[in-house]
């Protein structure tokens, strides 16, 4: 009888365990399909020109962007730089078409499985549990949050036409979320400047002048094929042409890695080279080691001055493929470099060796000795 009694309650108690997963099976399904394809910020569509900042925290640091009243975007821990548009459009529609694909934990224990603990910035070296979250807030001009999210672990890669599959939290909610979108959090301060400068090609460069502060001014220019030699080039010496192509074209290729105003930086003994153009530009270069690194590299600040002198143009000769180059005009040379120095007025811009060193070049750098002929 007694044993008969247990078979029942075990029975009873089995029944009741499957039919309670079977409850919480089915609430997670309705739950699924009921956010399946909802936008995880339904109303932002129709708030992001209200955006005027965006906050983030990742290990690698704690900055915010804001626009000003003209529509522009500025770096708010870089002095007001300007940040780069393209990424902070890309972010904003992102974060504006994210869709849910289905829920997930709400256990704040459970975070740190899909990478959505809240992030903090990490020291150098320093190693976290939460170092794969990224945090990202938009804020109108009120003060209000129109979104704030926390990007986890990455499911599934996205493509340049395939949104990728992200665990993400909102901030300030338990409740975490798979969510597909374009997501663009990059985790640097520095990944968000706008590192456009200008660009002077080498076909336009006559004559380059570096000034070292221990030694004689070392000048090059450049012969009619377009192959830049070095003034009064000493007897016993032969010219390294790749060396003296890289310095001609020291302006063609300007991607700075940070930037600081240019009074903070000290320029004292600095080397100074300067660019002569014929399509009217004068470019004035400074560089100091910056005592840091940069790329696995040693780097160093550059500080630009952008001048520009309408007698100085000389239009350019048929190339050897015997085509017509382009007329140099004027008026619209002189637009470009007004935009070029109002850019880079004041400021000092980080470059690492394996650019600045086409700023610094010396003789022993540009020449090798001639080899010693047959007897």
């Amino acid at each position: 009888m007694r044993r008969n009694l247990w078979i029942i309650v075990a029975a009873l108690t089995l029944a009741s365990v499957i039919a309670a997963y079977t409850v919480l099976d089915r609430k997670a399904e309705r739950l699924a399909a009921q956010d399946y394809g909802q936008l995880l910020f339904p109303e932002l569509a129709d708030q992001v020109n209200d955006i005027t900042r965006l906050a983030f925290v990742t290990p690698k640091g704690e900055w915010s962007l804001s626009r000003d009243d003209g529509g522009t975007w500025h770096h708010d821990a870089r002095a007001g730089y300007p940040a780069d548009a393209d990424e902070v459009k890309r972010l904003v529609v992102a974060l504006s078409r994210a869709t849910v694909i289905a829920p997930k934990t709400a256990d704040p224990a459970l975070h740190d499985r899909l990478g959505l603990t809240d992030p903090k910035p990490l020291a150098e070296g320093e190693a976290g549990d939460n170092t794969r979250s990224m945090q990202v807030v938009a804020t109108a001009a009120d003060g209000s949050t129109l979104a704030g999210l926390i990007v986890g672990k990455t499911k599934q890669r996205g493509s340049a036409t395939e949104p990728a599959k992200v665990y993400v939290r909102r901030v300030g909610q338990d409740a975490t979320w798979l969510a597909e979108g374009f997501f663009t959090v990059k985790p640097a301060p520095t990944d968000w400047l706008n590192r456009t400068l200008f660009k002077v090609t080498k076909d336009v460069v006559t004559d380059i002048t570096v000034n070292h502060p221990d030694q004689p001014p070392l000048g090059l220019d450049r012969s009619e094929y377009g192959y830049f030699h070095v003034k009064d080039l000493p007897e016993g010496l032969q010219e390294q042409e790749i060396r003296l192509t890289a310095t001609g074209r020291a302006l063609e290729f300007l991607k700075p890695r940070d930037v600081a105003p240019a009074d903070t930086v000290d320029f004292t003994g600095a080397t100074r080279t300067v660019f002569e153009t014929q399509s009217g530009w004068i470019v004035t270069v400074d560089l100091v080691d910056a005592g840091r690194k940069t790329d696995n590299a040693d780097a160093f600040w550059l500080r630009f001055d952008v001048q520009f002198d309408a007698d100085r143009i000389v239009q350019l000769e048929p190339g050897v493929d015997g085509k017509e180059p382009t007329p140099i005009v004027a008026a619209d040379e002189e637009a470009r470099a007004r935009t070029a120095a109002e850019l880079v007025d004041g400021w000092a811009y980080l470059f690492p060796s394996f650019t600045a060193e086409n700023f610094l070049p010396t003789l022993e750098t540009l020449t090798k000795p001639k080899p010693e002929e047959d007897s």
